[in-house]
């Protein structure tokens, strides 16, 4: 092996072992003296991404792009270093490209469906995902794309395939028994509980791999009734992932007050930007508090687009504002609205039900006057119970403590009740209880808030054919029922200090 080649094969090494900065300053070496190898530079723009500096892998992969135009690699990594930083139509470009190149790739099949997911086109997602499924059935993240497509889409069975082939292939690749738990009626069928169960007792998984099964199992023993033990795995699996952070609740308190700073002297009326194009409603609140209902229900309705979760508005707000003493708000519209344009939206309205978009209701007065804000609640306990026995892609460590869950609320609450009395009625709440007691009266008033004309399809929002891409999957796809009402009275029996200060 040459000299350049143990180099090659030492950088590879740093990368496998996630020890980027090494890689960086090696790579950095190295390609002073060979700025053409397109290996090296594409393994740098992969460090980059990993770390998070999308700008500089962009830079580093454009230069392996004009080393070599046909590398296809490099043309992927760039399709996914434009969707990480939310410019899909770039993104797109990229994975096209690579595909003309090599129509078979198998990555590039799978991140360019990824991108359409997002997008909600979901039936061209499910044929990139089905295309690489023929180059091979054996790899693990095209079913879990698959089943995650499908579950999206209420064809729960053809999920569930997805997910008992992946335990197939890997047993130990718990994350399929977890999503699987959400899909099943342990009532009907336990056997699957008693492999969970199985697989805890062989004591050969990681702390991950132990996470899924915990809240798994916590999830089968629920559906049988068995509250006690339920809740025992439930403590377990929250321990146990809340210990693989280093999360601080004092970095949601400090937000939260430097938001009061910038808007406690500010004038809404004499500060306004808007630009024309489809009318935002944004629904937002805690996790598991409706917000996947009311979503159903309003994009039931024959003017309004269900998009889902974007985070778009999150994520530019926290850029502009939280990593920085400035900010420029004509940046922030100009970004949203072109990030919207990768969803062709074909109707007047559309949802954005980025749940902690509670935090950023003073920059969406700014910039959206006309915006609707619906801010969705339920009973405090019930609601703080069903986080804490759920496992979330996204949601911060803040919801495996149930001190910390008890302060995050109390900042949500506090939040909402600022904004309310700086920016009088401006926000619609709905309460989940109220949905269920009296649904037909309240579906008609939040069609009314929201201006629109009254449409009927509202009333049969579980007919309703949007994807779902929440852990309310399966529940918003059925007619309304009341048994998620006092569930805490569950699991209160069972610890004196669950929640007692909310």
């Amino acid at each position: 092996m040459n000299k350049n080649n143990q180099i090659i094969q030492k950088i590879i090494n740093l990368f496998n072992v996630k020890d980027f900065e090494k890689v960086i300053e090696t790579a950095q070496i190295f390609l002073k003296k060979n700025p053409e190898n397109d290996f090296v530079l594409n393994l740098l723009g992969l460090t980059f991404q990993q770390i998070k500096k999308f700008d500089n892998a962009e830079i580093v992969l454009m230069r392996a792009l004009q080393v070599n135009s046909d590398n296809v690699s490099v043309l992927n990594n760039l399709g996914n270093n434009f969707k990480y930083k939310f410019e899909f139509e770039k993104s797109k470009e990229f994975y096209i490209n690579a595909l003309k190149k090599n129509p078979d790739h198998t990555q590039v099949l799978l991140n360019y469906g990824n991108l359409q997911f997002i997008l909600n086109k979901n039936l061209e997602a499910l044929e990139l995902f089905e295309k690489a499924l023929l180059t091979n059935n054996e790899i693990i993240p095209i079913h879990l794309n698959l089943a995650i497509t499908q579950q999206s889409l209420g064809n729960f069975k053809k999920a569930k395939e997805h997910l008992y082939k992946i335990n197939e292939i890997d047993p130990k690749f718990t994350r399929a028994d977890k999503m699987i738990s959400l899909l099943e009626d342990y009532n009907k069928n336990d056997t699957h509980l008693k492999l969970m169960i199985k697989k805890l007792e062989k004591n050969d998984l990681d702390d991950n791999q132990k996470i899924y099964l915990y809240f798994g199992i916590g999830k089968a023993l629920e559906d049988k009734k068995n509250f006690k033990e339920a809740f025992d795995y439930i403590k377990l699996g929250n321990k146990l992932k809340r210990s693989t952070s280093n999360y601080s609740i004092k970095k949601d308190q400090e937000l939260v007050d430097k938001i009061k700073d910038q808007f406690n002297d500010f004038n809404f009326d004499t500060n306004k930007k808007e630009k024309n194009f489809p009318s935002p409603i944004f629904i937002l609140g805690m996790p598991r508090s409706g917000t996947s209902l009311v979503e159903q229900i309003i994009s039931s309705h024959e003017n309004v687009e269900g998009l889902g979760e974007l985070n778009l508005f999150n994520k530019i707000a926290e850029n502009e504002f939280v990593k920085g003493s400035k900010y420029d708000l004509e940046h922030i519209i100009n970004n949203y609205y072109k990030l919207l344009e990768s969803f062709n939206l074909k109707k007047d309205n559309f949802t954005d039900k980025t749940l902690l978009n509670f935090f950023w209701i003073g920059f969406i007065k700014i910039c959206f006057p006309s915006a609707k804000i619906i801010n969705c609640s339920r009973n405090p306990k019930d609601n703080c119970i069903s986080i804490y026995k759920n496992l979330f892609d996204h949601e911060g460590a803040w919801c495996y403590d149930e001190m910390e869950l008890t302060e995050y609320y109390k900042l949500y609450q506090d939040l909402i009740i600022y904004w309310k009395k700086k920016i009088p009625n401006f926000i619609y709440d709905i309460k989940y209880e109220n949905i269920i007691n009296n649904s037909e009266n309240e579906i008609k008033n939040l069609i009314k808030f929201c201006d629109l004309k009254w449409d009927k399809k509202c009333l049969s929002f579980n007919e309703n054919k949007t994807a779902i891409k929440t852990l309310s999957v399966n529940q918003v796809r059925k007619k309304i029922y009341s048994s998620s009402v006092n569930s805490f009275d569950n699991y209160k029996k069972f610890s004196s200090d669950l929640f007692k200060d909310l």
